[in-house]
C-alpha cells in the first residue's frame, strides 16, 4: 500500500512497514549514487522528509522512539544538503521566466541564470562521496531500529485510532497556528514555517487517504499547492538575498530591478494563493478533525461504491458527516 495506513492492520507493523521502505529505498538509491550523486541525495532527502511525517503521526504510541528516531532523520537530511538548495534557485528563475517572459527582454534573466548556474556547478563539484557513505550506513542502523517499534495490545496508547487521531490533529493546530501567524506578520519566515507545516499535514493526509479516499484526495490535492506554492515563494525570497548580498555579480543595476519587481509580483500571487486555499484547508477545529479522524480510523478502509455515478460531496461536507 506504499505511503498510506491500513487500518486493518496492526499500527505498529503498518509504521514498520512503510518506515522500512522508505529507508532502503533511500539507501539504496544513496549505494547506487556513482551516476548522479546529486539526484540520488535530493530523492534520499525526500525519503527522510516522509519518515519524519510519519514518525510525527504515531508519535504518541512511543514518544521516546520518535525523539530520537526523527532527530536521526532530520540529521541525515541535513548532512545531505547543499547542491540540490543551489539548483532550485535556478528552477525557480526558469519558471518565473516562462511566466513572465512575454513582458520583459531576456537579458533580464539572462546574467542572473548565470550566475545562479554557476553556484550550482560549484555545489555539485564537492565530493558527496563520504557525506553519502556515512548517510547510507546510517540509514542501515536506522531499520535495525524499527524491530524495536511495537506496541504492546495491553498498553493504553494501543488504541490505533486515537493515536493516529492525535497525531494528525496535532499537526492540523500547528498548521493553523503557523497560518495565523503568516496572514498577521506576512514576512518570508512566517510564511516559509507555514510551508512546512502544511507539508507534514500533507503527508498525513497521504498516509490516512484509505480511511476515506474520494474526501481526503481534494485536501491531499489543497495541501500539495500550497507546500509548492509556498515552496516556489521561498525559493525567491533566497534568490533575493544572493542578489542583494552580491548585486555586481548578478547584472546591472537596471536589469536587476526589473527582476526585482517581477519576483514581488509572483511572491503576492503565490502568497494571495496559498494563505487563501490554507483558509479553507485548516477551517476547522482540532478537537472537531481529531473526533473525525478517530471515528473514520475505526471504521476501517473505505470501501468501493458500487454505483460509480453515484455523487459524491464535497470533501468538508463528507468529513464532517464521520463526526
Amino acid at each position: 500500500m506504499a505511503y498510506k495506513l491500513d487500518p486493518a492492520a496492526p499500527l505498529d507493523a503498518e509504521f514498520r512497514r512503510i518506515a522500512g521502505e522508505q529507508l532502503r529505498r533511500a539507501e539504496r538509491v544513496l549505494v547506487a549514487a556513482d551516476g548522479d550523486p546529486n539526484a540520488a541525495v535530493h530523492e534520499a532527502r525526500k525519503r527522510l522528509k516522509k519518515l519524519r511525517g510519519l514518525t510525527r503521526l504515531v508519535r504518541d504510541a512511543r514518544p521516546a522512539f520518535h525523539a530520537k528516531e526523527n532527530a536521526r532523520y532530520r540529521d541525515l537530511a541535513r548532512s545531505l544538503s547543499g547542491a540540490r538548495d543551489s539548483g532550485a534557485l535556478v528552477e525557480a528563475l526558469d519558471r518565473l521566466a516562462d511566466h513572465y517572459g512575454a513582458e520583459v527582454a531576456p537579458t533580464v534573466f539572462e546574467h542572473v541564470r548565470s550566475e545562479l548556474t554557476a553556484r550550482r556547478e560549484a555545489a555539485t563539484s564537492r565530493d558527496l562521496g563520504p557525506a553519502i557513505e556515512a548517510a547510507a550506513r546510517s540509514l542501515g542502523a536506522a531499520r535495525h531500529k524499527l524491530d524495536g517499534f511495537v506496541i504492546a495490545p495491553k498498553d493504553k496508547t494501543g488504541d490505533a485510532a486515537a493515536i493516529i487521531a492525535e497525531g494528525f490533529a496535532r499537526t492540523h493546530d500547528r498548521a493553523r497556528s503557523a497560518l495565523a501567524t503568516a496572514r498577521k506578520e506576512g514576512d518570508d519566515e512566517a510564511l516559509h514555517a507555514l510551508r512546512k507545516r502544511v507539508k507534514y499535514h500533507w503527508m498525513h493526509l497521504r498516509l490516512i487517504a484509505p480511511l476515506w479516499p474520494e474526501a481526503i484526495a481534494p485536501l491531499t490535492k489543497a495541501a500539495k499547492a500550497i507546500a509548492d506554492g509556498l515552496g516556489l515563494d521561498h525559493d525567491y525570497a533566497v534568490m533575493g538575498q544572493h542578489i542583494a548580498a552580491e548585486p555586481n555579480a548578478f547584472g546591472s543595476p537596471r536589469e536587476l530591478a526589473v527582476l526585482a519587481a517581477l519576483i514581488d509580483r509572483r511572491q503576492a500571487e503565490l502568497r494571495a494563493a496559498a494563505l487563501d486555499t490554507a483558509r479553507r484547508l485548516l477551517a476547522d477545529d482540532p478537537d472537531g478533525v481529531k473526533m473525525r479522524v478517530k471515528r473514520l480510523y475505526r471504521a476501517g478502509p473505505a470501501r468501493t461504491a458500487s454505483d460509480p455515478d453515484a455523487p459524491v460531496a464535497s470533501p468538508l461536507e463528507v468529513l464532517r458527516q464521520a463526526g
